[in-house]
């Protein structure tokens, strides 16, 4: 549920947003919020651990927007292909905050005439800058109203 956070602001879905959700997509109620929040707390109807069905864990992955549905919980390779798009996605967001800052655009531009040595020097000067900044913000740590 991390990503899913990530992905809608800092926030976790609520169990009946996903339950809408999953239903929505499925054209049909496939799913309740109270069973998603079984599902979560590891319970069923009966206070018993919970054990989905394949369909069930199907509709979930879909609900999180996970095409490969239930063999993505089943499957530990296609898991794994999966996660890797995941990261993929979350570095490309990462990127595009990024490009939204005039400097490091700035910086990427002059950067992209650079050789594989010299840009491993900036990235290592960067690297450190970064530390540097680090050690100074935990020495000076800023009031809450000034941020």
């Amino acid at each position: 549920m991390t990503r899913e956070a990530a992905r809608s602001g800092g926030r976790t879905p609520a169990y009946r947003e996903l339950a809408e959700r999953i239903n929505r997509l499925a054209g049909r109620d496939v799913i309740s919020r109270d069973t998603i929040r079984n599902l979560h707390l590891g319970l069923n109807q009966k206070g018993l651990a919970s054990n989905p069905t394949v369909e069930t864990l199907d509709w979930l992955g879909r609900g999180f927007g996970i095409n490969a549905g239930a063999s993505y919980f089943l499957d530990d390779a296609k898991a794994a292909v999966v996660d890797e798009q995941l990261e993929q996605l979350e570095k490309i967001g990462e990127l595009r905050q990024a490009l939204g800052n005039d400097g490091v655009v700035s910086l990427l531009q002059r950067a992209s005439t650079l050789s594989n040595g010299s840009l491993r020097v900036l990235l290592a000067l960067a690297d450190s800058l970064g530390q540097v900044e680090e050690r100074a913000a935990e020495r000076n740590p800023r009031p809450a109203d000034e941020t």
